[in-house]
């Protein structure tokens, strides 16, 4: 797209995977919940028929330990609920990444380091005084193409996935997981390699390692 009579890429926060990832966990949840609840009603059906004849306590035994492994089970599912609902409520909307001749741009929310408001004493006290804010939105932190340090994909698929790592000259960082952008990476990494000149890409070397 083109802004201020020069070509952009905008690339916007999109909510849907991270919503997606809420609802799979849900049903994942229901699913243990229900498997468990038939289990249950199983093994009290094989002792009200076979009672006379079977151990008790191997019944007892075998049913405590599918219990406990459903239990382990539904708790990680719950961790995983909440971590997938916390990073839906943490997404925000509006331009999140851009990138045009200037540089690229990324939403001050995004920092690593530094504050997550915009005040000059605040960004004093972080070190990001010396980072400009893009002229044609307030809201993202400009890194010109020859301060940029790091550009890449990295990390592995749990959680919300690997990020978008923008890393300036003065080691300032943003982040942001590509799961949260309305744009694949390939599509950023023909912008930046466009608008720098061939000089710069976003690297994918980094995927499938731990943060």
């Amino acid at each position: 797209m083109t802004d201020d009579g020069g070509p952009a890429l905008e690339v916007a926060y999109n909510p849907v995977p991270a919503a997606g990832r809420v609802a799979r966990h849900q049903a994942t949840r229901l699913r243990l919940a229900l498997q468990a609840l038939v289990i249950v009603a199983v093994v009290a059906l094989i002792w009200a028929i076979t009672r006379s004849s079977f151990d008790l306590g191997t019944l007892a035994g075998m049913l405590v330990g599918w219990l406990v492994v459903f239990a382990v089970l539904f708790i990680i599912q719950n961790l995983r609920l909440r971590a997938a609902r916390k990073d839906l409520l943490t997404i925000n909307e509006g331009v999140v990444l851009r990138l045009d001749p200037r540089g690229i741009a990324m939403r001050r929310e995004q920092r690593v380091t530094g504050p997550r408001r915009s005040t000059r004493e605040e960004d004093a006290a972080d070190g990001f005084q010396t980072v400009p804010a893009h002229p044609a939105d307030p809201a993202l932190d400009l890194v010109g193409w020859h301060d940029v340090q790091e550009f890449a994909v990295l990390g592995s698929s749990m959680g919300s996935g690997p990020v978008v790592r923008l890393v300036d000259a003065a080691g300032h960082r943003w982040e942001v997981p590509v799961s949260w952008l309305d744009a694949l990476p390939g599509a950023i990494d023909s912008a930046a390699r466009a608008w720098s000149g061939g000089r710069l890409g976003l690297d994918v070397t980094g995927l499938d390692r731990p943060f």
